[in-house]
Order: structure tokens, then sequence, then C-alpha cells
């Protein structure tokens, strides 16, 4: 952790390529990698609106669930909404 804290003061883009490779095994740099975070990305904000439905609406329903083990970087999601 204190590896990817002191690259992302010198490299942001870098560090984030870091934590995709290393936690996910994806390499954000191809095309194909950039699909699969922005499927990761989307799949994060509706986990969002879930929580904010269960809170404010009840539960919908129980069978939504995010399919990935990480989150994606919080900054990514501004780089990448539609």
């Amino acid at each position: 952790m204190n590896k990817f804290i002191s690259m992302f003061s010198d490299d942001p883009v870098g560090a984030k390529a870091f934590y995709y490779s290393e936690k996910l095994k994806v390499d954000v740099k191809t095309e194909q990698g950039v699909l699969f975070k922005k499927r990761m990305l989307m799949k994060y904000l509706e986990g969002l609106q879930w929580v904010l439905f269960y809170y404010y609406r009840g539960a919908q329903h129980w069978r939504w669930y995010y399919p990935y083990h990480y989150a994606p970087m919080i900054s990514d999601i501004d780089e990448n909404i539609v």
C-alpha cells in the first residue's frame, strides 16, 4: 500500500494503472481494459443507486450484487460517466 501511495504522489495515471493491474489483472492501457473499467464503473454506480433505494424506499429486490472483488478508483468515475 505504501508503494501505491508514493507512486500516486509522483504519477497518478501510472498508479491507477498499477492498481488495476495488481488487483484486477487488467491492463487499462488497452482497448479491452478500458471497456472492462467502464463496465466496472457502471456496476459500481448501480450499487450506489441500489444502496440509496434501499435506505430511502426499502429493498426493491435482493438479486443485485457487485460482480467484482475491488472497487474502481473513485477519481475514474467522473472521467468515464457518459
